[in-house]
């Protein structure tokens, strides 16, 4: 189980260039990916995106990749483009004669001409030649979040069981209190027909039918049922190895409303507490679900 919050970074070099490679990710309900690539290389973003998807599952993904010019040219050493440099010798002249200005086009005036003095970096590389090379990155900035993404799921795992454990509890005690419940609502039945003046005994057809009529009513042994199975596929989303963070958002929705049926249909103040002890912790559990792939 992973969480979707991670981060990697990979590094390599092929000749000429130095690729380094940053992942960052976070939780979303899908998979979402956005890629920041220098120009030179914007066609390998399909490629990329295909590697990530095979990586992650969910979340959104955040790459990075950055290209540099490994080459021994000293710091601020340029490369000089001929070319660019005689069109633009060609077109001072050209401006020169056609406003008749005096002066002499000079070297320095000629370099500081846009596209003449280039760094390294701009050398066009050979977008096929470093995909190799970006790829040995990638996979290593992916396998460095992946495994940021395990160490954090294996700590809300850990969590995620504590507070279902918590839960179990809570229903038991609920499941314990309907005996209780039930003979409340009898002596009350019994006190509130004496007051109006209309005893029955305690084996009373009439009050027989009427204290099975409200066990009937405010029976839980349904959701309390529920609940149980939930609680069952919880633990074994959460101890298996397939991405399991939607199924246990449902399983976290689900629970909260066999609770909040549950707690209508008691009508007892312990039970009520109890139900809102645990739809506070389901709170929390989907807060934490909503972390994991």
């Amino acid at each position: 189980m992973e969480s979707m919050t991670g981060h990697g970074r990979g590094n390599a070099t092929t000749e000429g260039w130095r690729i380094t490679v940053e992942c960052g990710s976070v939780n979303r309900k899908g998979i979402e990916i956005t890629v920041a690539l220098p120009k030179a290389i914007s066609s390998l973003e399909q490629k990329i995106r295909e590697a990530v998807q095979k990586s992650v599952n969910r979340g959104r993904v955040n790459i990075t990749v950055l290209l540099e010019s490994s080459g021994r040219s000293a710091p601020g050493q340029g490369v000089v483009d001929r070319e660019a440099a005689r069109k633009a010798f060609q077109e001072m002249k050209a401006l020169q004669e056609a406003l008749s200005l005096p002066g002499e086009i000079t070297l320095d005036l000629l370099m500081r001409a846009p596209g003449v003095l280039r760094s390294p970096t701009e050398e066009a590389p050979s977008v096929e030649a470093l995909w190799p090379t970006l790829q040995g990155a990638l996979v290593q900035a992916l396998d460095r979040m992946s495994a940021m993404r395990r160490k954090e799921g294996a700590h809300l795992v850990t969590d995620l069981l504590k507070r279902v454990k918590m839960l179990e509890t809570v229903t038991k005690a609920i499941r314990g209190r309907v005996p209780s419940v039930l003979r409340q609502r009898r002596d009350h039945l019994k006190a509130r027909l004496e007051d109006l003046g209309l005893p029955l005994s305690v084996n009373d057809p009439a009050l027989a039918r009427e204290l099975a009529f409200m066990a009937e009513r405010s029976d839980i042994t349904e959701e309390l049922t529920r609940l149980d199975s939930h609680f069952l596929q919880c633990r074994e989303a959460l101890e298996g190895k397939e991405p399991a963070g939607r199924t246990l958002d449902y399983l976290a929705q689900e629970m909260f409303r066999e609770f909040n049926t549950l707690g209508n249909k008691a009508a007892d103040a312990a039970i009520s507490q109890r139900v809102v002890q645990s739809k506070a912790e389901l709170d929390k559990i989907r807060e934490q679900v909503a972390n994991l792939e």
